[in-house]
């Protein structure tokens, strides 16, 4: 009873606040349209590396554009929300006079509020490749948004073009945004760049070694599970795994989600201030359940092993869009002990993380050129094709 009251709340102030962003964005069309592109988040509070690298291959490829970038997560409580509330304006000013809006998630801005003309709307999603299902492809199940309050926010309704990572991913990305496949473009995201450099892989290296010492000359595992919605708690207890793969001569790191408190007195090696794309380029083996970051991994070569004791329960809650395990073609264990002995016997190896990278992540297109700059000139037409319609006009 309290659940349903609070959705009812929920879905009538999505509609109210549509209706005053919609009353704020009509005002807000006699604002000029300039050479501008806005790089909006609210995955985080300070901009993604895929916006950085993102930015600066637009200002390589034309100076004269002007790039915005915008990272503010919704905070708790209501008082904060009214001050987030005031930031929107904020957002739609710089999207009112822009010519593309580039955003990694759902957003209040891009998708409802009316579009005034001349912008192109462009979902940069925030994760490689496509695995678990997500998005419009999960509304009304366990773990995706319920039916009404979807209708209410129109979800991810309203793009232009859905960057995605390789081929084989642009149907699912056009189920999970609600676009024909057409609008679906293969552009690998610019963190790939990273992944794949050899300078900044001894950047980092240099950096770990600083703020890790006693870990030089040790193998590194890395354990990065999925976020789990509902309250739910991975059946891999971190402990214990962590005490598993010390035995198996590994030194273990954790990156829990963000959302997901570090057990207390846990004893676990979390490693703050590096990231799970850092780690990955100094872990010796990578270790998740369901996580698109194996993908990331791949990328890196990082040989990679599948840990799912609950394979059969989730899979009845969460639906996936590759066959898994088999399209990822990696060892997978049901058991700390099934997943130790495969860690012992090297099961998993290079050549099964290059397959897994051929699949699910494309190169950009030519040797000389990178992710960003591959992305950036798919932008960049976006925002001389919207300036070359009002010219039309």
């Amino acid at each position: 009873m309290v659940l349903a009251q609070r959705l009812r709340l929920d879905v009538l102030a999505a509609y109210a606040a549509r209706f005053a962003l919609t009353l704020v964005s009509l005002v807000m069309r006699v604002l000029p349209r300039r050479h501008k592109v806005v790089l909006l988040t609210r995955q985080s509070s300070k901009p993604p590396s895929d916006f950085l690298l993102l930015r600066d291959a637009m200002l390589r490829a034309d100076p004269s554009v002007q790039v915005v970038m915008i990272a503010k997560m919704v905070p708790p409580g209501i008082v904060r929300k009214f001050g987030y509330a005031a930031h929107l304006l904020v957002e739609m000013y710089h999207v009112s006079t822009s010519r593309v809006l580039v955003v990694d998630g759902y957003s209040i801005i891009a998708s409802a509020t009316p579009r005034s003309k001349g912008l192109t709307v462009v979902q940069l999603w925030h994760a490689l490749g496509s695995l678990k299902k997500f998005g419009l492809s999960i509304i009304g199940q366990r773990g995706g948004r319920d039916p009404l309050l979807a209708k209410a926010m129109r979800m991810h309704a309203g793009y232009d073009i859905v960057i995605a990572s390789a081929e084989r991913c642009r149907e699912p990305f056009a189920e999970a945004f609600g676009v024909d496949v057409s609008k679906v473009v293969v552009a690998p995201l610019p963190r790939v760049d990273r992944l794949r450099d050899p300078a900044h892989r001894a950047k980092v290296r240099e950096r770990f070694d600083f703020l890790y010492p006693d870990l030089m000359g040790k193998k590194v595992a890395l354990y990065a599970p999925t976020f789990r919605t509902e309250g739910r708690v991975s059946p891999v207890d971190p402990v214990e795994l962590t005490q598993a793969m010390t035995d198996a001569g590994y030194a273990m790191i954790t990156k829990l989600h963000p959302l997901v408190p570090v057990p207390s007195a846990s004893g676990l090696r979390v490693a703050p201030g590096m990231s799970t794309q850092d780690l990955l380029l100094v872990a010796d083996i990578f270790i998740t359940d369901y996580s698109s970051a194996v993908f990331e991994a791949a990328v890196a070569g990082v040989p990679s092993y599948l840990i799912a004791p609950d394979l059969d329960e989730y899979s009845q809650r969460r639906d996936f869009y590759a066959k898994y395990p088999d399209d990822l073609g990696l060892p997978m264990a049901a058991s700390l002990e099934a997943l130790v002995e495969s860690v012992r016997k090297g099961e998993a190896d290079a050549e099964m993380m290059r397959i897994m990278h051929e699949k699910f992540v494309a190169d950009a297109g030519d040797e000389r050129t990178s992710a960003a700059d591959h992305l950036a000139d798919v932008v960049m037409e976006a925002a001389m094709s919207t300036t070359a319609l009002e010219v039309v006009a």
